[in-house]
């Protein structure tokens, strides 16, 4: 049972902070978000992903650190004991007290550029900083720096395709309901924007993914892919992933030029955008059980380290 808990806190964590760090880099990069924001309909999501990110995270680490309290003590209660005495327990304080001051700043603040700048930053650091709390950390000297840093591009890369993913899925939801011009050039601008990096984003995680497997599986391990829980979750999220590669080609190829093309027939845009609805919830769910496989596998005993 405490295994499932501590797959489950882990998850909340790297769907809330990959969320808040994906989602503030598609804003900044996508460049005409701002256009979207007026007051109405289209003002309270920004602002909610802004709340609910950041409080989910951290609920997500205390509740963590209360399972990983009960799974090196057999209490949860002595959880404070392993925040001030434990690496992963000060990571977590840090990592606590940076969505804290995020959350603050959002509750005074509207979701303007600068906020959303800070929960770039902020939320990259916490992205970050699961590398020193998981497998990643697994190493040391060069080797060791070498395995962090690809965790470390592996999460950020994540990030970015999943904030991309969750915004462009509200646009689409929402500009179903009021077919306007104005919504339609702002998703295939989103999308246009994301075409752009998603193969920069898509070739670091594919790469980092090697390293990390090199480290983690190697080898002489390679038939514990089939034959461990490790392996069998590994290889489910790979799975997964060309899945999400799949439609993600989906959508550079086919469904972007015709929502293009819709700009200059809008009487079609309502066709596509339904199309587009489908393929990018889709891959959002497929993006949760990605999520999913790697929240398991950070309570799995990686091959390596099998004797």
């Amino acid at each position: 049972m405490i295994d499932w808990t501590l797959s489950v806190t882990r998850l909340l964590q790297f769907a809330s902070t990959l969320t808040l760090f994906g989602v503030a880099a598609f804003r900044l990069y996508e460049r005409e978000a701002e256009a979207i924001d007026v007051p109405g309909q289209h003002w309270a999501w920004p602002r909610s992903i802004l709340l609910v990110a950041p409080t989910v995270g951290i609920l997500g680490t205390f509740a963590w650190l209360m399972a990983e309290a009960e799974s090196l003590t057999g209490t949860w209660t002595s959880w404070g004991t392993v925040l001030i005495s434990t690496r992963f327990g000060a990571i977590a304080a840090v990592r606590a007290a940076l969505l804290g001051s995020l959350l603050v700043s959002a509750l005074i603040w509207a979701p303007a550029k600068g906020l959303w700048m800070m929960a770039g930053v902020l939320g990259g650091v916490v992205v970050a900083s699961f590398a020193w709390t998981g497998h990643g950390s697994i190493g040391a000297g060069s080797a060791g720096l070498l395995h962090r840093g690809a965790d470390v591009l592996h999460l950020l890369a994540a990030g970015v395709w999943v904030g991309a993913l969750l915004t462009l899925s509200i646009l689409v939801v929402r500009s179903l309901q009021t077919l306007t011009p104005a919504d339609t050039r702002s998703i295939a601008h989103g999308l246009a924007r994301f075409s752009a990096i998603g193969p920069a984003a898509v070739s670091i995680l594919t790469l980092t993914g090697v390293v990390n497997s090199w480290y983690l599986v190697g080898l002489e391990h390679w038939h514990a892919l089939f034959n461990t829980p490790y392996g069998l979750a590994l290889m489910a999220k790979l799975v997964f992933f060309v899945l999400m590669l799949a439609l993600a080609a989906i959508h550079r190829f086919w469904l972007a030029p015709q929502l293009q093309a819709a700009l200059r027939r809008p009487a079609s845009a309502a066709d596509v955008l339904r199309k587009l609805r489908v393929s990018l919830i889709a891959e959002t769910a497929l993006a949760v059980l990605v999520l999913a496989a790697v929240a398991k596998l950070g309570s799995l005993q990686p091959p390596v380290s099998i004797t």
